[in-house]
């Protein structure tokens, strides 16, 4: 979410190197989408090569950081005048993983995943967070007549969200026949019933590429300690961008798109630096439920707007701001 833009913005006035062992940024906001509309697949996977023709693309990734140095998985060594380290979440299954093979595999495995999708009529949700939620939502509307549950360990939809939003969207799926089970875990008869099981469920960071950096530039949940230049602790030169940042803030896709606006202006100006203001308690979120509906929070307080949701997403998941914002 950060990564491709500073590239994008840098890439006719530096020297950029991008690491990453995909072929293409996937807009993540639209993979529930994609799931009942894989033909949107094309659209939402965006070449590097479309769109950053000036970078020089490394398929891989990185294994070790150390100053003036990276080092890859192939044992290839890159040095560095500036590095910004932005590598994000990883989730553990199907749905939102990072399929590595490349762009075409991507695409396949969606077209899969969504055929298996409409062939089911039994479906499980586990985790009732925003993607779960949305997920359910475009199911809901999308595919209607399918047995959906959607097993959410706590008390309450998006946790994260006020409590009127929250009913909002439990209200809304229940009414579009959706069965929402709070207060447990998923248990091995839910999935024995079901015909696919779409894990919702938590993510989790990577930065062991940084276990060997002098100094502690990890907090207990290996984030990475940054100043308030977003620059990783102790550095001049390293800048660290997205869900990575040990920063007291949501890990939403908008922060991170903050977080690259304000690497890029001190990566231009380095004798001037920007401070980030980290979004402390900021509940901004807008959750889509399918292509009409959605609820969720903007700086004007809470809202259950439906004329809102598909302004501003629901009606293509941000598929054409993200092109447009890369020139395509």
């Amino acid at each position: 979410m950060a990564g491709h833009r500073i590239a994008f913005a840098l890439q006719h006035e530096a020297h950029v190197t991008l690491v990453d062992p995909k072929d293409y940024f996937e807009i993540p906001m639209a993979v529930p989408r994609l799931l009942v509309e894989p033909s949107r697949t094309p659209e939402a996977l965006l070449p590097y090569a479309e769109f950053l023709p000036a970078v020089e693309h490394v398929r891989d990734r990185v294994v070790s950081v150390q100053p003036g140095l990276v080092r890859l998985s192939s044992g290839v060594a890159i040095p560095y005048d500036n590095l910004v380290l932005a590598t994000g979440c990883a989730y553990p299954t199907d749905v939102l993983k990072a399929v590595e093979g490349g762009l075409d595999a991507r695409r396949v495995h969606f077209e899969d995943l969504a055929a298996r999708l409409r062939a089911a009529r039994r479906i499980l949700i586990v985790g009732g967070g925003p993607v779960g939620v949305e997920i359910a939502g475009e199911i809901a509307q999308d595919l209607p007549g399918r047995e959906v549950r959607l097993i959410q360990r706590g008390k309450y939809l998006i946790p994260s969200l006020a409590p009127g939003p929250s009913k909002y969207a439990r209200d809304h799926l229940r009414k579009h026949g959706v069965e929402v089970v709070f207060g447990r875990d998923v248990a091995d008869s839910d999935i024995a019933t079901a015909d696919l099981v779409l894990w919702c469920a938590g993510y989790g960071l990577d930065t062991s590429y940084l276990r060997d950096y002098p100094g502690k530039v990890l907090d207990e949940f290996g984030r990475v300690l940054v100043d308030p230049y977003l620059r990783m602790t102790g550095t001049e030169n390293v800048f660290v961008a997205g869900d990575i940042t040990a920063l007291p803030e949501p890990k939403l896709g908008i922060w991170a798109g903050r977080h690259a606006a304000v690497i890029i202006e001190n990566l231009r100006n380095p004798r001037k630096l920007k401070a980030y203001k980290p979004a402390t308690g900021n509940k901004t979120m807008l959750v889509t439920l399918g292509r009409r509906h959605g609820t969720g929070h903007a700086p004007f307080g809470d809202f259950t707007n439906s004329w809102l949701a598909r302004k501003f997403k629901a009606t293509d998941m941000f598929i054409g701001k993200y092109r447009k914002a890369v020139g395509l």
